[in-house]
């Protein structure tokens, strides 16, 4: 039954013909039947599989695999050459850019138009486009033409259409790659509380942090050779195979310039190696690993935000150990992290906190004075100016952009009455890091490196 499921995807395939020479074409049209002057290229070949309503669901693979094909015949832009789609329910997409939308039109003009492509009425839209323009954010440019955008300003505007038309299946192809780090957070809070409504989602991408992050399920494109196979698993499963696959092939294609890079390798150690005793360990060492540089951002006022409202959040900032406002500064420094607020009625109890989040919006550090000062009978009055000061050495994180909330709230625990929440009103960004995988380095690292090179390569050494 269609109640059963959102998508239902039965031996899918779609092949295209591959023509050599530009002639080939009409000799086909003229001697169809009779000779085949084309190569089938198979996009995607024989993929069955089902979308349950309400569940989250990946689509990963290696570029070529057949993603983006995929995905198209599911919202009815490609047509597929065997196989069946059923699709129950309305259906809202952003695959590449540019598509659904006119270059020549303005972005008021493309939103009215996507809308309607979407099942929208004009009175319907009309209803929704204050809010479709705010998610989006670009001020005056919504009345330029699309093709002075940026392909981040087309990006907003496309994600604001789909966010405000009430699909029950969203399909998401790698597009908020290009947005910002304050606009991917307010996607990924629409996508958290669009699963949360019982939606359906498609979600592609390379980044297997966001797909064990956002999905419940996973489904892998791949080809060996020219077999087309497809896999379907946990996220955490479908992630091992394709890194598994992504290295293997890598290693393959390595196998001559590694195996060059080891000899020299070996003659430099055994150069190295010639004066030492046999089997006593050469041994490198690193006392303190580099620190990451860190670069925080300006406090954002027009941060989105939520609250009853008896307190504002007024300014958040850093601070180094001398007191000085600073806007660089190392992980191996100790600075404060202050978060200042103005109170407008009485209230006990206040508790003021902050999180430090990753690009998928997930919590890597959460810390409020809440635990730490419950036994103290805190008062504010009307009028009272509060600052609050976290002081600490932020941990090494891997190079890349971590939005920060800050809040003020009421009351202690999880019984707290939410005041001013803001969202992302800075990004602290790890400018260099020698970190590779992961979110966070080892504190105050030091290595040691020992190697203890073979007898016979000793021998050789002080033979020569």
């Amino acid at each position: 039954m269609c109640s059963d499921y959102a998508i239902k995807i039965d031996n899918l395939s779609k092949c295209y013909h591959i023509y050599d020479r530009p002639r080939d074409r009409l000799l086909q049209m003229l001697f169809r039947g009779r000779r085949t002057y084309f190569r089938e290229f198979w996009a995607v070949h024989r993929v069955s599989f089902t979308v349950e309503r309400g569940t989250t669901v990946a689509i990963i693979g290696r570029n070529g695999a057949g993603k983006s094909t995929l995905l198209q015949m599911i919202c009815g832009t490609l047509s597929p050459t065997e196989g069946n789609i059923q699709v129950c329910g309305r259906v809202a997409a952003l695959l590449e850019l540019g598509a659904g939308f006119n270059p020549e039109f303005t972005g008021r003009e493309n939103v009215y138009l996507a809308a309607s492509l979407h099942g929208l009425s004009r009175e319907q839209t009309n209803g929704r486009f204050d809010a479709i323009t705010a998610f989006a954010g670009i001020g005056d440019y919504v009345d330029q033409p699309v093709k002075t955008y940026s392909s981040g300003m087309f990006v907003r505007l496309a994600f604001a259409v789909i966010a405000h038309v009430d699909a029950d299946i969203l399909i998401v192809d790698e597009a908020l790659s290009v947005g910002d780090a304050f606009f991917q957070q307010k996607c990924m809070r629409f996508l958290l509380d669009f699963k949360a409504s019982g939606g359906t989602l498609l979600f592609v991408s390379h980044d297997m942090s966001a797909v064990n992050a956002l999905c419940e399920h996973a489904i892998l494109l791949r080809r060996e050779g020219e077999q087309y196979l497809y896999e379907t698993g946990t996220p955490k499963e479908i992630a091992m195979i394709y890194l598994r696959d992504l290295y293997s092939d890598k290693a393959a294609s390595q196998v001559g310039v590694i195996g060059a890079s080891s000899r020299i390798t070996g003659e430099l150690l055994h150069a190295d190696a010639s004066s030492e005793r046999t089997g006593q360990p050469r041994r490198y060492e690193v006392e303190s690993v580099a620190p990451v540089r860190y670069h925080a951002s300006q406090f954002r006022t027009e941060a989105e935000s939520f609250g009853l409202g008896r307190a504002t959040i007024t300014a958040a900032f850093f601070r180094n150990g001398d007191g000085q406002l600073v806007s660089e500064f190392n992980s191996d420094e100790m600075v404060s992290f202050v978060i200042r607020a103005t109170v407008k009625s009485d209230m006990t109890y206040p508790a003021i906190g902050f999180v430090l989040k990753d690009n998928h919006g997930q919590k890597l550090i959460a810390e409020s004075t809440d635990s730490y000062l419950r036994e103290r009978a805190i008062v504010a009055s009307a009028g009272s100016e509060i600052e609050v000061a976290f002081s600490m050495c932020f941990p090494a994180l891997i190079r890349g952009e971590y939005p920060i909330d800050v809040a003020f709230a009421e009351g202690p625990g999880s019984d707290h009455v939410q005041h001013h929440l803001m969202h992302d009103v800075m990004v602290l960004t790890a400018l260099g890091s020698n970190l590779v995988h992961g979110k966070f380095g080892a504190p105050s690292l030091s290595i040691t490196f020992d190697v203890t090179q073979p007898e016979s390569l000793s021998d050789g050494a002080n033979a020569m």
